[in-house]
């Protein structure tokens, strides 16, 4: 099953079910298991099982890639990111979400989800001045979950879930997830009692350690999350038809006012403190890439072509790459993977393949962009470049179908004689770039943070 047909299918499951009466330890355990579930169903979590080993070892190696003891000072924000969504601006690696909470509030610890890529990195790189691994984190956390392995989780209603189970046909192991769950509120409840606790929580991707979310509200401790990429009503975070206190953030900024517009409506339940901050990352890096990246390649090419990955649709996507390059010579295709780690197969010569660079230097002096359905295809519409979706099982159009269209320089195609038309189009037209990131981010953030610490 494709992973929108899961959204809308377990969406139906919960008009059907009562959900929120399944629980655990006193809380409702719906809002985490839908999503385990959704990736059960589209087989998500096999390739995550698959990294296992992987990311124990990546654990282990980045254990005390920073100071640890940073964590015992007082500091007014915990802020938590990865290290994947880091991007290079002249020497420094910066957070193209979060970067300028520590310029706005310098006393914000970092907490790092460790990446492959920062192995061979150097920490004079780093900006931030207080920063640990969140190795550190998952390790224990880890070991806490597995205890429960000889230990019978109590589930409320568990009926209700097998049941719908039974519906969906599908086999999921929902005591693992339940068993992380704890074990996350578990670790960073013992923090937040022994050590000096922040004044607020500051999470890129709080769906992923919904178990840290449910322990700074233990602790009164307020979480705001960063929007971190694509947000609509067909991400399975924030489209589930009910709210959880205990789960979700108690604020949310976003980039712009389509995420803004969303949230705030009658059918969205996830968190109705809604703020636009725009995109960190894409007002400096605007201001500094100044000198065209391409311009060797133009020697070379009539137009550069920017092809954007994503994560579990990688090889789709180079095969599509594949056909169209092959027609057009004079066209250079630039394919940046999602991560480092991809493995990806192309076979012509104009199709040059470049994992871990700055894609938002590539956003601002490519021609146009490729991709199926990533948020690059809204950085592009800042950079006013226009954006061809190849619409693989539909994910562009139900992605973006109703924000973007023609008239902003979003074409979807499916095949290559729509693509050459999206071409000659592109050639022809001249488009309506729209505003979907708001201005002014690290003043923005400044005074909102004034509120909260």
């Amino acid at each position: 099953m494709n992973y929108l047909d899961a959204v809308n299918t377990v969406g139906k499951m919960e008009n059907t079910f009562d959900v929120m009466s399944i629980k655990c330890n006193g809380i409702s355990i719906w809002p985490l298991l839908r999503i385990n579930l959704i990736d059960r169903m589209c087989e998500r979590d096999v390739t995550m099982k698959d990294n296992g080993n992987k990311a124990i070892k990546l654990v282990l190696l980045t254990l005390f890639k920073y100071n640890p003891f940073s964590i015992f000072k007082k500091r007014k924000i915990w802020l938590f990111a990865g290290y994947e969504r880091r991007k290079t601006l002249g020497a420094e690696h910066i957070l193209r979400i979060s970067g300028g909470i520590s310029k706005v509030e310098p006393d914000t610890l970092v907490i790092e989800k460790p990446s492959q890529m920062q192995l061979g990195d150097k920490n004079k790189h780093i900006p931030e001045k207080h920063i640990i691994s969140e190795s550190w984190f998952l390790l224990f956390v880890h070991v806490i979950a597995s205890l429960y392995k000889f230990k019978k989780l109590k589930v409320e209603n568990e009926s209700i879930l097998k049941d719908l189970l039974s519906e969906l046909d599908v086999k999921f192991d929902y005591h693992s997830s339940i068993s992380l769950l704890i074990a996350q509120y578990k670790f960073v409840r013992l923090l937040t009692t022994i050590l000096p606790c922040p004044k607020v929580a500051i999470i890129e991707c709080p769906y992923a350690i919904m178990g840290y979310v449910w322990a700074f509200h233990k602790k009164n401790i307020p979480v705001i999350e960063m929007q971190h990429g694509v947000l609509n009503g067909q991400h399975y975070a924030y489209c589930s038809h009910y709210h959880s206190y205990e789960l979700y953030p108690d604020e949310i900024w976003v980039f712009g006012e389509e995420e803004y517009n969303y949230l705030k409506s009658d059918k969205c339940h996830y968190c109705k403190s809604v703020k636009k901050t725009g995109l960190y990352f894409l007002e400096v890096a605007n201001e500094f890439f100044k000198e065209d990246v391409f311009k060797e390649e133009r020697k070379s090419f009539e137009s550069i072509v920017l092809v954007a990955g994503q994560r579990g649709y990688e090889q789709v996507l180079a095969s599509f790459v594949d056909e169209i390059s092959c027609q057009s010579p004079r066209t250079c295709f630039v394919y940046v993977p999602r991560t480092t780690e991809e493995k990806i197969v192309t076979h012509q010569a104009n199709v040059l393949y470049r994992p871990g660079i700055n894609i938002y230097e590539y956003m601002k002096w490519c021609d146009f962009h490729l991709t199926i359905s990533s948020t690059t295809a809204i950085e592009c519409q800042y950079f006013h470049k226009p954006t061809i979706f190849y619409d693989y099982e539909s994910l562009g159009t139900q992605y973006y179908g109703s924000e973007l269209n023609n008239e902003n320089g979003a074409i979807y195609v499916n095949n290559v004689e729509e693509y050459n038309n999206a071409i000659d189009t592109i050639k022809e037209k001249t488009f309506a770039f729209k505003e979907c990131f708001t201005p002014g981010t690290i003043n923005i953030m400044g005074d909102l943070l004034k509120i909260q610490v």
